[in-house]
């Protein structure tokens, strides 16, 4: 679990600043392909789990009825509600592997640069109990090389993370 990172307003607002920037367009545009292939339109809640500052929580927004960025750090969410006007986006404190939302809400449910502070397991467990039946979990991340841990699919989890990354033809 994530603990006392970006705790001072001030770090926060510097990881605003100097955050790489937010996922391409073109990528939630796969994302939401792909969502769109397990269920219908419109789509009702978006959760951005370790949202930070919100640059990626503002990506999902035009797309949803609701989007919920969630993170551990009241700076962060402090800055993110500075940076956002968007009336179908709220923020909520929390750890990601402790959400306090009801089973089968969310049809999507992302991580963006944020899994690798994560107690994965655990909060796969979280993702998995959160999700809408058909719905899509999206970790977004620079690079994957880390280790999906969930029970028996644990294996298969991996794999696919690794293959998603791999160039094609190579």
């Amino acid at each position: 679990m994530a603990h006392r990172r970006f705790e001072v307003k001030e770090h926060a607002a510097s990881y605003l600043r100097s955050r790489v920037p937010p996922p391409p367009q073109e990528l939630i545009t796969e994302i939401l392909g792909f969502l769109e292939n397990m269920k219908e339109r419109p789509f009702d809640l978006a959760v951005d789990i370790g949202c930070g500052s919100g640059q990626g929580t503002l990506l999902l927004a035009p797309h949803f009825t609701q989007v919920i960025g969630t993170d551990i750090s009241p700076a962060q969410l402090e800055v993110a509600l500075a940076n956002s006007s968007t009336p179908n986006i709220f923020y909520r404190q929390c750890p990601a592997e402790e959400l306090p939302f009801a089973d089968g809400g969310p049809d999507l449910v992302t991580s963006m640069t944020a899994a690798h502070w994560f107690d994965r397991p655990w909060f796969l467990q979280e993702a998995d109990r959160l999700l809408k039946p058909r719905g899509c979990l999206a970790l977004i991340s620079y690079t994957l090389d880390m280790d999906l841990e969930y029970g028996q699919h644990s294996h298969t989890l991996t794999d696919i993370c690794h293959q998603s990354t791999e160039t094609p033809g190579k």
